[in-house]
């Protein structure tokens, strides 16, 4: 039976989400928080670490990223304490925000209530958010959150007729910009989308100066990341140019720079194939469904592929230029989830009047009406059971891959090292730093080649002592850490200490040391390429031993 939603101009905000999606949502949210509190067995990845250590800084924006991530983990910890928990305690709750807005965007276009339930189920199973819904507390949690409310407010806004929607959008994308710039993408989708159903949208009279009020508010989110990045040399762009490989990038010019190869396209695409699994069918047959329909149907089916094909398209581009990473294009997902939404309770009510039928038919007068059953079967309900069982494999598999890891045949081939073993890294790296100290000679630095490792390190070794990071002077990237004062290795009072050096390469660290030791591959740590070294006597980066001090 479906559940029809009031007159759409009328409809407010609340009445999108039903009480079944609500349920869903708080159990799931629920659930993951209770999994990140006692039984997640993973550690703080790179980046989560990075972020934490930024939090401990709090500022306007910071070298690649604006500050919603460091803001959100500096709540969280002040809140919850420091730990893994601490740091990691939002994700659930973001990820809520994305299910909710998904949901209602999912029952504003469906003209159903059922959809809701559709769409936040959709959120939870797409393996494109699963990750970083689940546990980790990375850019992409929050950013997704904003980009759904996004979405939902810019379809309210277009043709819904509504005066709220716009200032919410504004404050989506605003808010969103602080935690990943590729949410900006949905302005060009937004234009796209009215351009192309420009006869059909149902805006205020006064849209114009929502319009205004809407870019006010992403301009607001903008500004203190442009006057940041204006008073530090604008890092973020030489960032943005650098992954690009394009000039007045961050790469050092020794840097190899590789050429194009068809490898990044393909890998693009087969990953976003992987991420979204059987619930593109969904979005397809969903955008199909509504492009069939009525006139408001249509517009619908447009607006939410232009919402996330744009995200798609502008990566797929981008594949020319450099390799994409697997999450960038991830807030493409989106609205596309909707479609699937409208394609699971429009799908699902055909199945069940043929079912209904079949099973009113005497057994030995029925015939084969399914693909793979005896049964009826459609193409929505086929592709709605395969995103189930696809994505509650997936979200199990996530869960525990220390347990797959140890599958024979499987072992070596799950990346734990990104995961696990930084704990154990940081304690037997705080043993080498007391059997290397020298009482007269004072403390040893500890310096990493990489910020992610650094980051790990300051976090799990007691009393979270800040690492330095050698990237910049060693042939890598710049970071945040050649940003600030106080980590920046050309500080005379550095000159001549001794040091633990993590990572790279011997003929790397040379340079800069009068004499440097070979401690090996640490036992302990799960990366099986990384050494540890041990300087004596710190001359710089910028001098020659014929010069240092």
């Amino acid at each position: 039976m479906s559940d029809p939603l009031p007159d759409a101009k009328f409809a407010p905000w609340r009445h999108c989400v039903s009480r079944q999606a609500l349920i869903l949502v708080a159990l799931v949210t629920l659930a993951r928080l209770v999994y990140i509190a006692w039984f997640c067995p993973y550690n703080l990845v790179e980046d989560e670490a990075q972020y934490w250590v930024w939090s401990l800084r709090p500022d306007w924006s910071y070298y690649s990223k604006g500050p919603g991530i460091a803001w959100s983990i500096w709540i969280s910890t002040h809140l919850l304490g420091v730990s893994e928990w601490g740091v990691r305690a939002f994700a659930p709750i973001y990820a809520a925000f994305s299910a909710l807005a998904i949901a209602g965007l999912s029952t504003d276009v469906a003209r159903d209530r059922r959809a809701s339930f559709a769409g936040a189920a959709l959120f939870f199973l797409i393996p494109a958010f699963t990750l970083n819904s689940t546990f980790l507390m990375t850019i992409d949690g929050p950013m997704v959150a904003c980009w759904a409310i996004a979405c939902w407010a810019g379809f309210r806004a277009l043709y819904r007729n509504s005066r709220s929607a716009w200032i919410v959008l504004g404050v989506a994308i605003g808010a969103g910009v602080a935690c990943k710039y590729t949410i900006l993408l949905l302005v060009p989708s937004l234009l796209i989308a009215a351009m192309v159903e420009r006869k059909r949208l149902n805006v205020p009279r006064r849209f114009p100066v929502l319009a205004l009020l809407s870019l006010a508010c992403i301009g607001a989110g903008l500004l203190p990341i442009a006057i940041w990045n204006q008073q530090n040399g604008w890092p973020a762009m030489a960032h943005f140019l650098g992954h690009a490989k394009l000039p007045g990038g961050d790469r050092p010019a020794t840097a190899k720079v590789d050429p194009y190869t068809l490898k990044w396209t393909l890998e693009f695409l087969g990953i976003q194939l992987a991420a979204g699994g059987p619930a593109l069918v969904l979005m397809w047959l969903g955008f199909k469904s509504l492009r069939s329909g009525d006139a408001p149907a249509r517009s619908s089916a447009t607006y939410l592929a232009a919402m996330g094909c744009t995200t798609f398209v502008f990566y797929f581009f981008a594949t020319f230029l450099t390799s994409v990473e697997a999450n960038w294009a991830i807030g493409g997902f989106v609205s596309l989830s909707a479609l699937g939404a409208v394609a699971v309770v429009r799908g699902m009510d055909d199945w069940r009047v043929r079912m209904e039928r079949w099973r009113a038919t005497p057994p030995a007068e029925r015939t084969r009406e399914g693909v793979f059953l005896k049964r009826p079967e459609t193409a929505s309900q086929i592709a709605w059971h395969f995103t189930l069982f696809y994505g509650i494999a997936a979200a199990i598999l996530i869960l525990r891959l220390d347990l797959i890891a140890r599958i024979p045949g499987i072992e070596g081939r799950v990346a734990l090292h990104r995961l696990m073993g930084a704990p154990q890294f940081a304690d037997a790296l705080g043993k080498l730093e007391k059997e290397h100290t020298d009482p007269v000679e004072g403390p040893l630095l500890l310096i990493s080649y990489h910020y992610g490792v650094a980051a790990q390190l300051t976090f799990y070794l007691p009393d979270h002592p800040m690492v330095y990071v050698a990237g910049s002077h060693l042939g890598y990237r710049r970071t945040q850490w050649d940003l600030w004062p106080d980590m920046s290795l050309s500080q005379p009072a550095l000159l001549g200490k001794n040091a633990l050096l993590i990572g790279a390469s011997a003929p790397q660290w040379e340079p800069a040391f009068r004499s440097l030791t070979d401690l090996g591959h640490q036992p302990a740590d799960l990366r099986r390429d990384r050494w540890v070294y041990f300087g004596r006597g710190f001359l710089g980066f910028d001098r020659s031993k014929g010069t240092g001090s």
